[in-house]
């Protein structure tokens, strides 16, 4: 268990993001911009709570690589809106399959910006978790006949590229680990992606806002509290091409869920491709774990 805690790190993180669908479902007359800027507001509060409950707020100083970390935030606030723009234009199944294909680019750039070799178990459990997506999203949208306008390409694009720059934000905790903490990590991007959505804030009534309090304050705990302390201590200290592929857990605990919670049904493909998902994490979980070495350390 001492060689998978990273991975557990990175399951646990991506299985409370996974519970997204739950909040935005019970949260009422607001435009998503609004809703991801307050997300983002208590997520913070909670993340320095947890960081000074800690004594560290050291750990925050500034060092090298500013300019690292004012990237990372950019990308996260990119990534987000190339997503909702691609789930705005197309369908949410063609956004997340997109999205998704992040671990395809960690795996191709990787042996250049991190000198990571690939492994022939990594191709193979890349394969299974893309087949696997592609089973949990082909059922709920129909990939036929799909009319390639200027503005669905526009979409198409969007997704494309929010996949892109999911697989640069895995990439990037990589080389903010030499410099900073993980608790430094997880912190300041987001601080910089709440500034750079600031101006949405006003962009919902106070009645509205206020109906809808409770749930954003626990939306941000979960999701950007509690997922983003998990999964940046565990893509910290793995591969990123480990880290990019058990990400694709955030679908599968999405999937289920929505099951038990909202009580959709699972068709047999998007049980299949859950399987698949599940099994590869596995695979490269059992596969890593045994090349980590026991004086290695791993921050918790």
């Amino acid at each position: 268990m001492e060689s998978k805690k990273a991975h557990l790190a990175v399951i646990a993180g991506c299985t409370f993001y996974g519970m997204n669908g739950l909040f935005i479902n019970r949260i009422h007359d607001m435009a998503i911009y609004p809703i991801i800027f307050y997300r983002l507001l208590f997520g913070l509060l909670f993340l320095f709570i947890y960081i000074a409950a800690r004594g560290r707020i050291s750990d925050l100083k500034l060092k090298k690589k500013k300019g690292s970390l004012l990237l990372q935030g950019m990308l996260v606030v990119t990534c987000m809106l190339l997503y909702f723009t691609c789930l705005k234009i197309t369908c949410v199944s063609i956004a997340i399959l997109l999205q998704y294909t992040a671990p395809v680019y960690v795996m191709l750039a990787s042996p250049l910006i991190l000198n990571e070799k690939i492994g022939k178990g990594s191709i193979a459990a890349l394969f299974l978790a893309i087949a696997g997506i592609f089973l949990i999203v082909k059922p709920e949208g129909d990939f036929s006949g799909i009319e390639l306008t200027g503005t669905y390409m526009l979409g198409i694009v969007a997704g494309l590229l929010s996949g892109v720059v999911f697989a640069a934000l895995i990439m990037n905790v990589k080389i903010l680990k030499t410099e900073y903490s993980e608790l430094a990590i997880m912190f300041w991007p987001m601080g910089i992606a709440f500034l750079l959505l600031s101006p949405y804030a006003f962009d919902v009534s106070p009645g509205n806002l206020y109906g809808n309090l409770e749930v954003l304050a626990v939306f941000g705990i979960v999701s950007i509290g509690f997922g983003e302390i998990f999964t940046v201590l565990g893509l910290a200290n793995l591969k990123a091409q480990t880290g990019s592929l058990l990400a694709l857990i955030e679908p599968v605990s999405g999937v289920f869920f929505d099951i038990a919670v909202l009580g959709i049904g699972l068709s047999s493909e998007t049980l299949a491709g859950c399987a698949l998902i599940m099994v590869s994490a596995m695979f490269i979980s059992l596969k890593d774990s045994k090349k980590i070495k026991k004086s290695e350390k791993v921050f918790f």
